[in-house]
């Protein structure tokens, strides 16, 4: 029996094929900004790449789920540190960053047990506990971590090798959270953020769901540390900071929670003021604070949701007007 694709819209592997199609873009965009830009330029192309990694998987947690998680950031840097430490245990590489993965996870699946069953500021509290203990171990196990000064990190792959992972990182993790925003735990995450008593009065495991996410969150900021301690052969306690979470909290309300590009645009926006302008000390964070209450009175659904809701706007008109011009066309 054959079927006909929707009237209303385009086919499915079209609408697919398109946003995969622009993922790769991204990613070969990625690859193309790390290989050719230079000094600080070069830095902020770098961080912006680990972040829209690492956003990808708050974005699971906070867009999808409606959960403020401020331990991004200690996840991130959870994965630095344990690859580099089993890396100058004489693990390879690959070993030794699936290794630290695996151990972020696990250590997410334990502040998820902790704190699944806890709602709104609880988790966000809860989370801002955990990150706060994470930073005083990076920042006083000196013979692991080498104290507030940092440590160095042995290389395990080549820095062509390190681009190209990071680059298809970048795509795949948008892919997955595509794949995985369009899955049952997609739709209960959904659920859950809309109205969470609703959500489990009708079935849904939402302490179950939440626990998922938050691990699969944990695996996608470890693996963005991994890349940027390969990249950067540095790394110390203030690059994984309360701070650094809470910009990253930051960059996707402020891009559009739950928006597949929220992390790239978030990254961007977030690194642009606090990192490329020179604004001055403490400035940036003024611009950026009172940026994110200028969205959020003017568009709550983020910079994404507005671009998206002007257009649904103007696109009638623009209909109109385009033919209205084809039909005086002789």
């Amino acid at each position: 029996m054959h079927t006909s694709a929707p009237l209303n819209g385009p086919p499915p592997w079209l609408r697919h094929g398109g946003a995969l199609g622009g993922i790769a873009a991204l990613g070969l965009l990625a690859h193309g900004m790390l290989t050719s830009l230079e000094g600080e330029q070069g830095q902020v192309a770098l961080l912006a790449v680990m972040w829209t990694i690492a956003l990808t998987g708050l974005n699971l947690v906070q867009g999808l789920g409606g959960y403020p998680s401020l331990a991004h950031a200690a996840f991130y840097g959870g994965g630095a540190y344990l690859s580099a430490i089993l890396l100058e245990e004489g693990l390879s590489m690959t070993v030794a960053a699936l290794l630290a993965v695996t151990g972020t996870m696990l250590a997410g699946l334990v502040v998820a047990l902790v704190f699944s069953r806890t709602r709104g500021q609880y988790f966000a509290i809860g989370t801002l506990f955990f990150t706060a203990v994470i930073t005083l171990v990076l920042t006083n196990a000196t013979d692991w971590t080498g104290g507030p000064n940092g440590r160095p990190v042995d290389l395990g792959y080549t820095l062509d090798d390190t681009i190209t992972l990071m680059a298809l990182s970048l795509s795949v993790a948008l892919a997955l959270y595509y794949v995985l925003a369009r899955s049952r735990l997609g739709a209960r995450l959904r659920a859950i953020r809309e109205d969470e008593d609703l959500a489990q009065h009708l079935g849904v495991p939402t302490a179950r769901v939440k626990l998922l996410a938050f691990v699969l969150s944990a695996g996608f900021g470890a693996w963005a540390g991994v890349l940027f301690a390969q990249y950067n052969g540095v790394i110390a306690p203030s690059q994984f900071s309360f701070t650094q979470s809470f910009l990253m909290f930051v960059a996707i309300g402020l891009a559009g929670a739950g928006r597949l590009l929220a992390p790239v645009v978030g990254s961007a926006v977030v690194l642009t003021l606090t990192q490329l302008l020179d604004l001055g000390p403490g400035v940036s964070q003024i611009v950026l604070g009172v940026l994110f209450v200028a969205v959020t009175l003017v568009a709550p659904e983020g910079i994404l949701g507005g671009l998206a809701a002007l257009w649904h706007r103007l696109r009638p008109a623009v209909l109109t007007g385009g033919a209205r011009k084809e039909a005086a066309t002789p």
